[in-house]
């Protein structure tokens, strides 16, 4: 705590290595199905709860998440730094906001009939300041994230199955959409290795270097062993 470089150091790694750890475990524990089905929500009531849950602070450590991978840049790439760390928080604030409906939707499904929760669920997706407010700005948090991880690669602070890895794990849950939770979940183990490699990388990283203190610069990727 009396080493500010040293303690946002160790809360960046921490933060790259607990989203994905998060979201895996959101996959992993939400019901069956694409849709909220009111039944689907009543019979799994603990587990939707708990998933909800996880994704929320999923969300809520992409933020640090997202400061860490524009300060690894803040040298090397600096407006692209900046633009990617502006997209990526707007994304995680609205992504925030928009993983709190599940509560929402199965407190439908507990005191409503199943037609009435589905057209009341509905009612609110048709709902322009939810689609165009919540749901669709949620996504900039992907561009976000892309954008610095791209840069990471450009200017070779990270190797290029970084960035690789991680479009691959964003995909995974939406190409197997239909597939059981477990399936789906597989998607955050390649976000973890993809941010797992950059949070290792920071935690070994000396604080000179990431202060930028005394000539400190965020230099080349450690050995891909690392």
């Amino acid at each position: 705590m009396k080493n500010p470089d040293s303690f946002r150091r160790i809360v960046a790694g921490i933060a790259l290595l607990v989203w994905p750890l998060l979201e895996f475990l959101a996959f992993l524990t939400s019901p069956p199905g694409k849709s909220h089905a009111p039944a689907i929500f009543r019979e799994n009531a603990t587990t939707v709860q708990v998933s909800a849950l996880l994704y929320l602070w999923a969300a809520l450590a992409l933020i640090p998440v997202t400061f860490a991978l524009a300060h690894l840049l803040r040298s090397r790439a600096p407006r692209t730094s900046n633009v990617g760390a502006a997209i990526g928080l707007i994304g995680s604030g609205h992504a925030l906001t928009l993983f709190t409906t599940d509560f929402y939707d199965l407190a439908l499904a507990q005191t409503l009939p199943d037609a009435q929760a589905e057209m009341v669920t509905a009612r609110a997706g048709e709902l322009w300041g939810f689609l165009f407010g919540m749901l669709l700005p949620a996504f900039l948090a992907h561009v976000g994230l892309f954008t610095l991880l791209i840069a990471l690669a450009v200017v070779r602070i990270a190797p290029w199955w970084v960035p690789v890895a991680a479009f691959a794990g964003t995909l995974v849950p939406f190409l197997a959409v239909d597939q059981a939770p477990a399936v789906q979940a597989t998607g955050a183990l390649f976000h973890l290795a993809a941010y797992g490699w950059i949070a290792l990388r920071v935690l070994r990283m000396p604080d000179a270097e990431w202060g930028g203190k005394a000539g400190g610069e965020v230099t080349a990727p450690l050995p891909a062993r690392a």
